[in-house]
C-alpha cells in the first residue's frame, strides 16, 4: 500500500489517501497529548503543512508517523474498505 496524498483536516485529523482507493482519517490528538515531541503540532499553521514521503507522513524533523501506525489507529472513511 502506498500513500498518494495527505490533507490536514480540522480537529487534529490528517486525511490519508492510499493507492488502493481507500481513505483513512488519522486523529493525532492522542499522540499530541501523550508524546512531548509532538507538541509543536498544536500550532495549526504547522499542522496544515503535513507532507508525505514513502511510508511516512511528516511535519518536521521530529514529528512523523509511519503508515502502519496510521492504518492501526486510523478510521477508514470508505465504508467498504476494512483495515487488515
Amino acid at each position: 500500500m502506498e500513500l498518494l496524498a495527505v490533507e490536514a483536516q480540522d480537529n487534529d485529523i490528517v486525511r490519508v489517501y492510499l493507492d488502493d482507493g481507500s481513505i483513512v482519517d488519522f486523529d493525532v490528538k492522542a499522540e499530541l497529548e501523550r508524546i512531548p515531541c509532538y507538541k509543536p503540532l498544536y500550532d495549526k499553521e504547522l499542522f496544515k503543512k503535513v507532507s508525505f514521503k514513502n511510508q511516512r507522513i511528516f511535519w518536521n524533523g521530529q514529528c512523523d508517523f509511519h503508515l502502519d501506525q496510521i492504518l492501526e489507529r486510523g478510521h477508514f472513511v470508505n465504508a467498504d474498505v476494512k483495515p487488515k
